[in-house]
């Protein structure tokens, strides 16, 4: 069969956000607002189910790969690839060799760091260099809607984390370290961090129950706990069902307005310096009015007991730890989070 070779791109979303707005309150979050592509509207309803199921799905492709570095920064990786015309059917007997023959291939992996206040790009580098080029296994791209810049537990740089599979059966991500000159290194490590929750919050599950008991359309909502980035939650309202413009969240971002009932975007928000996850709810609530649990929030503890709780304090009263649960799971210093100094390349 003849292969034919196509040169396909995922690049920046810099210049297709429509609004980016910084909280007008204590806290440090920004508010940003973009048409939905039409994979997120393709993917939205199979993501939300997951929500639903209290899984913390992070599918990097909501974010447009942007992730937060500090207060007013943000990186985004993009890429380009040659998209091969082989259609072959499921082979179990595949080895490993021909799994890296198949498919996608990358040729750059671009890493941009944006500026909220100048409205810039401030940093521009190609990380494919020799050293990655040699894992033919990481240059396909099937696993690329979900690559991520972490932080290296291990030393002071950030690390490039590009999911794929090796075989029908294991699953891996390459984990590869980005030295002081943005080139990519040996593979570093093998831990990293993809979701979480914090002391102060209930989990994902639990959060879209008293999201449904205030009133809230949970469809057009979707909320991930981030203990990589620098922020701490990410949250996505489709504009379509943001709250009525007497809700509290428009006193943190009053621009939003505007986009009340609109059709096909998505507001996207990096929240940081959030007190619990009631303040989230709050949000959806005219300005005042507290967050209600109605006649009890019926919730599944660590140990798989049922319960109700009827406040967030008593549901972290009664939530249990299990012995062996790092506490990496839980709140996360901002000293091993993503930061800005990471990407002072020279």
């Amino acid at each position: 069969m003849n292969n034919k070779n196509e040169e396909h791109s995922f690049k920046p979303t810099w210049d297709k956000m429509e609004l980016v707005e910084k909280s007008t309150t204590s806290d440090d979050s920004v508010c940003i607002v973009s048409d939905m592509t039409k994979n997120q509207k393709k993917d939205w309803s199979e993501i939300i189910k997951y929500s639903d199921y209290g899984d913390s799905y992070h599918d990097m492709s909501f974010f447009n790969h942007m992730q937060r570095i500090s207060s007013n920064q943000f990186v985004q990786i993009s890429y380009t690839y040659k998209k091969s015309f082989i259609f072959a059917k499921d082979d179990k007997n595949k080895t490993n060799s021909d799994l890296e023959n198949d498919g996608d291939r990358l040729v750059s992996i671009k890493l941009q760091t944006y500026d909220i206040n100048s409205k810039k790009v401030i940093m521009d580098r190609e990380l494919l260099n020799e050293n990655l080029i040699k894992n033919r296994r990481a240059l396909l791209t099937a696993g690329m809607e979900n690559t991520i810049i972490s932080k290296s537990q291990e030393k002071k740089r950030p690390v490039i984390i590009i999911p794929f599979c090796s075989d029908s059966e294991h699953c891996s991500p390459f984990v590869d370290g980005i030295d002081e000159k943005s080139e990519i290194l040996g593979r570093i490590e093998k831990r990293c961090f993809r979701g979480g929750r914090f002391d102060k919050c209930m989990d994902i599950k639990t959060l879209r129950k008293l999201l449904k008991q205030n009133g809230v359309d949970t469809k057009g909502v979707m909320c991930i706990y981030n203990i990589v980035d620098y922020n701490d939650i990410n949250l996505m309202i489709k504009t379509e069902n943001l709250p009525a413009s007497n809700a509290s969240l428009y006193k943190s971002y009053p621009k939003l307005k505007k986009y009340i009932g609109k059709k096909g975007k998505i507001a996207r928000f990096y929240l940081k310096g959030l007190k619990n996850s009631d303040e989230l709810v709050s949000y959806f609530l005219p300005e005042g009015q507290k967050v209600s649990y109605g006649d009890g929030i019926k919730v599944e503890l660590d140990d798989g007991k049922k319960a109700k709780i009827n406040s967030l304090d008593e549901y972290l009263a009664n939530r249990v730890y299990e012995e062996d649960i790092s506490n990496s799971m839980f709140s996360i210093p901002d000293n091993e989070r993503l930061s800005a100094d990471l990407f002072d390349f020279k």
